[in-house]
């Protein structure tokens, strides 16, 4: 009996053992991988945002080896010596995801992919090479918050999606997190990735932000969901399977156009694109009602913002300051900050909490920040006297400056 006992333990050490695998690509390079075992005929290969191997990666990789899944991280950062920033990612050599791909696939596990944020673009693009030279069939992709964009548009610009949204053809599962502006855009997205063939699942992942399961700043909500993520990902594994099958790869370059530069600089930009400043009546917190129209003949600041957004929380200060400033000069001016689905007891709750002099409006279903093409928070419009939108910004900004003040009063004096 306890010869049995000690060789189900040996047998459990050597199964889920961890281990570092390195995988040969182009020139003598490799890539790094971190190796959670597991005696399970899934596989899961996760390729990191530019957070890079975060806590909160590692403990779900432990969750899921737990579970009866066998999970490998790719380390490009360490590999590559390369800094864990956003510009990296472009520098990972798709070759390296290539050949990790098929080393998985010698395993004669199901093999499933996963990667959050930008690096959702890279894994695509890694995979469409993979396709291009292989015919075995992957189990499926699973995404959180999938950054699919080129960049984050001008405010009120249309967004541009990349290329590689309309050149993937693979089963997917799309997890978005509700409070975040991916939530918004997610049926551009959606339309996007199923032209090029994909099948598309989304789960709408309820009171959390992009990158819960690691953040430093995590709600209860969030951490409660950072411990079923590895539920919520086995779960996903499910739905993905049951649409795997061999797809044609798609050639990417015939869908790659050249784009002219725009000026995207955090300032406020002229605003010389096609938006209308479209009319919208929304309540207070109060229940007392505003239209935009109404307010013609004053120069409008038009905010789009979330309590659990910090770079609109931060900006909240200097806008006070800015309604103040310009009221005593008597300045024709009127703060009109719109709400992302947050309901009125949240509301109050924070305006209890912050001192805001200007007025809150409540979008509970965000139809209103959809039609005004809002692709990051905050983002903000100046609308000059007769209704038109004259300049704008998407981020967080300064308004406590002179130069802004100057600009508002000269806007006014038109």
């Amino acid at each position: 009996m306890i010869k049995k006992i000690l060789l189900t333990i040996v047998l459990n050490i050597y199964l889920f053992a961890n281990s570092t695998l390195i995988v040969n690509f182009g020139d003598d390079e490799e890539l790094q991988v971190q190796q959670y075992k597991s005696n399970s005929k899934k596989l899961l290969i996760i390729l990191p945002s530019s957070h890079g191997i975060t806590n909160g990666l590692k403990n779900l990789a432990k969750n899921l080896q737990k579970n009866n899944t066998e999970v490998w991280i790719a380390d490009p950062f360490s590999s590559l010596f390369l800094p864990t920033v956003e510009s990296s990612l472009s520098k990972i050599p798709l070759e390296s995801y290539v050949e990790l791909i098929k080393q998985a696939i010698k395993t004669n596990k199901k093999v499933y992919l996963f990667s959050n944020d930008k690096a959702s673009a890279v894994l695509l693009k890694a995979l469409n090479k993979w396709q291009h030279s292989n015919n075995d069939i992957l189990a499926g992709v699973i995404l959180l918050s999938p950054n699919l964009y080129s960049k984050t548009p001008v405010a009120g610009d249309e967004g541009t999606l990349l290329p590689i949204a309309s050149a993937t053809n693979i089963s997917l599962k799309l997890l978005i997190p509700s409070k975040s502006t991916l939530a918004l855009r997610i049926d551009d997205t959606t339309k996007a990735l199923k032209k090029g063939g994909s099948h598309v699942d989304i789960k709408i992942l309820s009171n959390v932000r992009d990158r819960f399961y690691f953040r430093d700043d995590a709600s209860q909500a969030e951490k409660t969901m950072a411990l079923e993520f590895a539920s919520i990902i086995k779960d996903s594994m499910i739905d993905t399977l049951k649409e795997a099958k061999q797809r044609e790869a798609i050639e990417i370059a015939k869908l790659e156009k050249k784009k002219k530069k725009k000026d995207n600089t955090r300032w406020l930009n002229q605003y010389d694109g096609k938006l209308q400043a479209h009319d919208f009546t929304l309540n207070d917190i109060k229940k007392q009602s505003h239209t935009l129209s109404k307010y013609k003949g004053q120069v409008i600041l038009l905010n789009f913002w979330a309590s659990w957004c910090p770079p609109c929380v931060h900006e909240m200060p200097s806008m006070s300051k800015l309604t103040n400033d310009l009221k005593k000069q008597n300045v024709p001016f009127k703060i009109l900050a719109v709400n992302l689905g947050e309901d009125e007891f949240e509301m109050s709750e924070f305006l209890d909490e912050h001192e805001v002099i200007f007025t809150v409006l409540l979008d509970p279903n965000k139809d209103i920040a959809k039609q005004w093409k809002v692709y990051a928070f905050p983002t903000t419009y100046i609308i000059d006297k007769k209704g038109s939108i004259r300049y704008s910004v998407a981020g967080g900004f300064d308004w406590n400056t002179e130069a802004v003040k100057e600009l508002l009063k000269k806007l006014a004096n038109e």
